[in-house]
Formats: structure tokens, sequence, C-alpha cells
């Protein structure tokens, strides 16, 4: 009887506490205006992380439409084709074993009056491109990208070019001026300049082979349980050099 009694203690003591579990469950999510949501939950600790299937999420659109998201993979997709806009206020359900939890989605407003001087450069000619906009609000910043989308690129001299050294983070400048040093290949290239809200800029410049730090350290506005899902808006240019 007592052999019986060591085996049941053994395997309680192992067993971890649904308390234990909400406390290492997360999820995260950055979500584009134009672009279908989606929602990764995970359950982690300091070695690892996996996939929190049987969740239950519902978005919440500014008009009232209420639509569940369903898991696909290792994400939870929205079951829907809407999509959010710019401006917009989005409220994520998560149902949890006991509560609900709450997160404000705020998608910023897109940029405005956006305009472009010389949108084709000379690689061996000192040119620039000029690209200005008018700030939507006084609390976003923008994160730039640029790729090249030849289907066969032909490497410039100094590819890949000097633009992820001179902007890897965010940027509060409402302007940005190109050279032909920034560019990594003859062709057309594609900037995409994204919104971003102040209180979430972490959530978009971080590590992603590793989420957990992120999820650790913050930031967090998730009401009743932990991570975080923002917002960005986007605005496309595309460029020639040749």
């Amino acid at each position: 009887m007592k052999k019986w009694i060591y085996i049941v203690l053994f395997f309680s003591a192992c067993k971890p506490e649904d308390s234990q579990l909400a406390d290492n469950s997360a999820i995260y999510g950055t979500w584009a205006a134009g672009e279908k949501p989606v929602v990764e939950a995970i359950i982690f600790d300091d070695e690892t992380y996996y996939v929190n299937t049987n969740q239950e999420f519902e978005l919440v659109f500014p008009d009232g439409q209420e639509v569940p998201f369903a898991l696909n993979g290792a994400v939870y997709d929205l079951q829907s084709q809407r999509t959010p806009q710019p401006g917009e206020r989005l409220t994520l359900r998560w149902f949890r074993d006991s509560d609900t939890a709450l997160v404000e989605v705020d998608i910023p407003p897109a940029i405005l009056d956006l305009s472009v001087s010389n949108d084709t450069l000379n690689a061996s000619q000192s040119e620039e491109c000029s690209i200005q906009w008018v700030a939507p609000s006084n609390e976003v910043e923008y994160a730039f990208r640029l790729e090249c989308i030849e289907q066969n690129p032909q490497n410039l001299p100094w590819a890949p070019g000097n633009f992820a050294t001179l902007f890897s983070g965010p940027q509060v400048s409402t302007q940005l001026q190109l050279d032909p040093q920034s560019f990594a290949c003859l062709g057309t290239h594609r900037l995409t300049i994204s919104v971003l809200n102040n209180a979430l800029l972490d959530a978009f410049f971080y590590d992603q082979s590793d989420i957990r730090g992120l999820l650790k350290a913050g930031p967090d506005n998730v009401k009743g349980g932990n991570g975080f899902v923002s917002g960005v808006s986007k605005r496309e240019v595309l460029i020639e050099i040749e």
C-alpha cells in the first residue's frame, strides 16, 4: 500500500498545476492594416516553448461584429476575410479556463500626404530619392524595410548597401533620403514604411528566433493574461535603380 501512495505522490508532484500553466502561457502577434490577423499562443519555460492548443479567441471589430479564431498549424487564424483598418481599435477576447483576458489593439492611422521625388536613380551618379510624409499622430514612430524584388537580381558592387545600418531601429523623422549606396541590386526595390505605436515599439524590434525573452521583459497589453498584440499600418513605395 505504501508503494502505491509513493507513486501517486510522485506523479502529483511532477504534474504542473493549472495556475503554473496559466503563468507560463502567453499570446503574441503583430496585426497590420489590410492583412488577416493571427494569434500565436505558447506555453514556455527557461528551456523551451510549444504551441498552446485548445485555446479560444474572438475578435470584436469597432462595429460590434464578433469573429472567432481557429487553430491552423502553429497559429490561430481569424475566420473571416475582414481585416483591420488604419485608425481602428479592436478588442481581442482570450477565453481562458476560469476567466477572459482582453487585449485592446490599436491600429495606427496611415501616414498622410506621402510624396516621392526622383524615384529612379542612376547607380553611377550622385543622386538622391527623397520621400516625405505628414505624421498621422504624435504617438507614433516608423520602421523602414527595403528589399530588391527582382527575380534575378544583379548585385551592385557595394551590396548589400548601407540601408540596414542606417535604419535598423525605430525612426521619428517623417522624411527619408536614399542614394544609390542604400541599395543592393539593379532594378526595382520596394520600400515599406511601417507606422508603429510608441507604447509597443519593442513588440516590432525583437529577436524572432526566441520570443521568450520579449514575453518575459514586456511589453504586455493583455489584461488578465500575458503577452502582447500590437498593430501597424504600412505604406509601400517602389524605387528603380538603373
